[in-house]
């Protein structure tokens, strides 16, 4: 199926210049047609985040939908679950959960989830939205110099000193070929294979140079929103700005893997 027949089938409607599109095709229609989920597949790493409004998916909903794109994450301890749905993961603003750095989920593990599915439940009257930036749009505007520099440079993300790994700060989209930056504020320590004091220079301008609004989206939630992304190619900030509770179910998956 070419683009434009996808993009017709999907209802795809881009949200901004650089990253995201709405997809207007109903939630119910995409888990029963083959054809509609290879052309969500196709979508993802072509938008970096997609947007369903309203689908309010039930939590076997949700699973069907992330096992279009990969193999459904397994439940990790540290992340509350749905009392039913083991693959559900409950996050609660009310449990103290906050998101308020960019980054993408998990790099400091050796295999991060290549993208997660995340539907609202719980919205607060104000505030609360999420953006989304294009990691990809972020490493083609870098100079030529800037981008040899990098190349073939590995960089240290951890959780804490016993949980980390080293990945390329470059990394190639197994799916597009195309090549995007690969740190990001909460997790990456470091780029290894420079003196300190080089990357110490270097590393917080490539974090603020991903965050340029240019390069993002942000969502403004409804309650049964469904927004799924591809953490290869994104990085996101969920803004802490509201008063009430906030809470979002989530559902990671594996695809496609870095083969960098």
């Amino acid at each position: 199926m070419s683009t434009t027949e996808a993009i017709n089938a999907l209802g795809l409607r881009p949200l901004s210049g650089r990253i995201a599109a709405e997809i207007l095709a109903p939630l119910g229609a995409i888990l029963a047609d083959d054809a509609l989920q290879a052309d969500l597949r196709a979508a993802l790493p072509e938008r970096g985040v997609l947007v369903l409004r309203g689908a309010s998916p039930s939590p076997e909903q949700q699973i069907a939908l992330a096992s279009i794109f990969g193999e459904p994450e397994p439940p990790k301890e540290q992340n509350p679950r749905h009392p039913d749905h083991d693959l559900v993961c409950v996050f609660d603003s009310d449990g103290g959960y906050k998101a308020d750095k960019w980054h993408a989920d998990e790099t400091f593990v050796e295999n991060p989830v290549s993208g997660a599915v995340l539907s609202m439940q719980i919205m607060p009257p104000v505030g609360g939205d999420t953006m989304w930036t294009n990691t990809e749009a972020a490493y083609d505007a870098l100079s030529n110099g800037m981008k040899a520099l990098l190349d073939n440079r590995r960089a240290r993300h951890e959780i804490n000193e016993s949980v980390a790994t080293v990945h390329p700060v470059i990394r190639t989209h197994p799916v597009t070929g195309r090549k995007s930056i690969y740190v990001n504020d909460i997790f990456t320590r470091g780029i290894v294979d420079l003196p300190p004091d080089e990357s110490d220079a270097i590393l917080p301008f490539l974090k603020r140079h991903v965050q340029r609004p240019d390069f993002t989206f942000r969502h403004t939630w409804a309650e049964g929103d469904v927004v799924i992304w591809d953490n290869r190619c994104t990085q996101h900030y969920a803004i802490n700005d509201f008063e009430g509770r906030r809470v979002v179910h989530r559902v990671g998956f594996f695809a496609e893997p870095f083969e960098n």
